[in-house]
């Protein structure tokens, strides 16, 4: 090696101008990637959470409305509280009221239905692969096979739309965040 070329080792060697880009090139893409995963549940956290709190609110207020005594009734609760759900356009919500009426919000109309139930008898509902089973109509206090005694209930439902970065993993099923609950009138 000529000396031209040993100075030159010598020099790069005890140079070390440069090496911190080299070094952020190769972390870089580590973090930016970790970054993205981050923002990403982040954003289906607050998603899910949204949903959650207004499927909360909207059931906390029918617990405080008297409990329907006959279809007329049932339907104008289902369609005041599914307005209190009503979201964006990709967003939906459904509202059943003892079996026996029922609204929906389609992301961009509220429509209503009557259902196979009556409005003025209790049922017992269970729970069966993410949907209600109501059972057969009977008397209020009935006993029913959980242990509790039958009574008016009311499902309120939500869901909405969240793309996300990095499909199918975490709390989120294909690309729909969505919260359901059902509860007892008093």
């Amino acid at each position: 090696m000529t000396r031209n070329g040993v100075r030159m080792v010598r020099w790069l060697r005890q140079n070390d101008s440069g090496s911190i880009a080299v070094e952020f090139a190769l972390v870089a893409p580590v973090l930016m990637f970790i970054l993205a995963g981050v923002i990403d549940i982040g954003s289906a956290t607050h998603a899910k959470l949204s949903l959650d709190a207004r499927v909360t609110t909207t059931a906390e207020f029918a617990l405080l409305q008297t409990t329907p005594g006959d279809q007329a009734a049932a339907e104008d609760l289902a369609v005041r509280l599914v307005n209190l759900l009503r979201g964006g356009a990709d967003e939906t919500a459904e509202v059943v009221v003892n079996n026996a009426a029922s609204a929906a919000w389609n992301g961009s109309e509220v429509t209503t239905a009557s259902r196979p139930g009556d409005a003025s008898m209790c049922y017992c509902p269970t729970l069966m692969e993410n949907d209600i089973a109501w059972g057969q109509a009977t008397d209020c206090g009935t006993p029913c096979a959980s242990g509790d005694s039958a009574g008016h209930f009311v499902q309120v439902s939500a869901t909405t739309r969240h793309s996300t970065i990095f499909p199918g993993y975490a709390f989120i099923d294909g690309d729909r965040v969505e919260t359901r609950s059902v509860l007892r009138m008093p």
